[in-house]
């Protein structure tokens, strides 16, 4: 495999070198004034911080409906975020030639509702801490399909060594590698990464799942924070499933009496059905819940073994149909439950 060596500062001298051009802008994490954050870069990059410790919200979600032709975007983020930027584009969400995406080796990260703000930075400080406090690595991270940069346009990866590798996956990765000083040459050494471990099929019941979800307001910010759930006319906007105001009412004249709030089941089974093909797992909806409901655990278990039956992994090739978009004969007869 050929890349290119590099450091911080050369990443961050090809990104001033690409925001130069008009019209170019670059997504990646940068500091507030306390935790690392998303960060948008339009004139020079500065603090850039190419891992962060902390996760709060997939930055897929700043880049629904991207169409402009004279945009350029570059991201520089975690492989899941990543993967749903790819999701994104094979649902017409995001037009491919406005972004080039690189993903980067991800150690894991806690989540920035228990985060202190004295988390390292560099990428095995963060791993050694997280692995020495296992506790604190979200559930998300600690079940992670893929760590490894190995999808979108270009990916960085971290070598044994502790040397820092960019390697391209696509003609417009190549197009990026091209703005970095350093020449291309083969590596022939080992990843700090490996493939994820495959866990097993996610299983439930009734039971566990109204006790799991009795705390849910409603409040629907698992939606909202939703990389990959972006419909413009969602189907509970209107009264059919959660009703309000006169059609509540007259529901509840017709059905009897309920448990408020009405259709919260039925509100996340929906979901889960919605997004059980293109979820990358982030866990990006657990972190907005303010009740702190394990929504990771079921829309990446359930995503997962519906995924697996058809071989398919959200995000990890552009190239990769999503599978309720074609229809193949028989294409189901060995699949197991």
């Amino acid at each position: 495999m050929q890349g290119k060596r590099i450091d911080n500062e050369k990443i961050k001298a090809a990104l001033n070198r690409f925001l130069e051009k008009q019209n170019h802008i670059a997504l990646g994490f940068g500091k507030n004034s306390i935790f690392i954050t998303h960060k948008i870069y339009r004139d020079h990059v500065d603090d850039l911080f190419l891992f962060n410790p902390y996760f709060s919200i997939n930055g897929a979600t700043f880049f629904y409906r991207v169409f402009g032709k004279d945009i350029k975007a570059l991201m520089l983020l975690r492989p899941c975020e990543i993967r749903a930027m790819v999701e994104l584009i094979k649902l017409n969400q995001i037009d491919p030639e406005t972004a080039i995406m690189v993903s980067v080796d991800c150690p894991g990260a806690i989540s920035l509702k228990k985060a202190n703000a004295d988390m390292p930075h560099d990428f095995f400080e963060i791993k050694q801490a997280l692995d020495k406090n296992n506790r604190e690595l979200r559930w998300a991270c600690r079940f992670c399909r893929e760590k490894r940069a190995v999808v979108g346009d270009a990916g960085i990866r971290i070598a044994e060594d502790r040397s820092m590798w960019i390697f391209p996956y696509s003609d417009k990765g190549n197009e990026f590698l091209g703005l970095i000083d350093e020449e291309t040459i083969e590596f022939t050494g080992k990843f700090i990464l490996s493939e994820g471990v495959k866990t097993e099929p996610f299983t439930t019941d009734m039971a566990t799942f109204n006790s799991d979800f009795s705390k849910c307001i409603l409040c629907k910010n698992c939606r909202d924070m939703c990389p990959v759930c972006y419909c413009v006319d969602c189907l509970f906007a209107g009264d059919e499933y959660l009703p309000k105001g006169d059609a509540l009412i007259n529901k509840m004249l017709r059905t009897g009496t309920e448990i408020f709030p009405y259709g919260k089941e039925i509100f996340h089974m929906i979901r889960m059905y919605h997004v059980s093909q293109t979820c990358v797992g982030c866990g990006a909806c657990e972190e907005a819940c303010p009740q702190e409901i394990p929504l990771t655990k079921y829309f990446k278990g359930i995503s997962e073994r519906l995924q697996n039956l058809f071989s398919y992994m959200s995000g990890r090739d552009i190239k990769e149909v999503i599978p309720y978009l074609t229809i193949k004969e028989d294409e189901l007869n060995d699949a197991e439950d």
